[in-house]
C-alpha cells in the first residue's frame, strides 16, 4: 500500500499542468476530493470554451450584418 499523499501526488503529477496547477492552491485532502475536483474544473473549462465559441460566432454574424446593412444603405 502507498501512502495516500503519495497516491495524492502521482494522480496530480499525471494531469494536464494547467489542471494539476489550479489543484494544488485548493489543499486537497484525498484522491477522491481530487478526482471531483477536476471533473469540476474540466466542466468549467468545457463550459467556458463554449461561451468563447459562442461568442466569437455572435461577433462574426455582427459583422455580417453590418456588411449588410451597409450594402442596402
Amino acid at each position: 500500500m502507498m501512502p495516500a499523499d503519495s497516491v495524492l501526488a502521482d494522480f496530480m503529477s499525471g494531469l494536464d499542468p494547467n489542471i494539476s496547477m489550479l489543484l494544488y492552491g485548493l489543499a486537497l485532502t484525498n484522491l477522491n476530493e481530487a478526482i471531483m475536483k477536476v471533473k469540476m474544473i474540466e466542466m468549467g473549462q468545457k463550459n467556458a470554451l463554449r461561451a468563447i465559441q459562442i461568442n466569437a460566432k455572435m461577433m462574426q454574424l455582427e459583422t455580417k450584418n453590418q456588411i449588410f446593412q451597409q450594402q442596402l444603405a
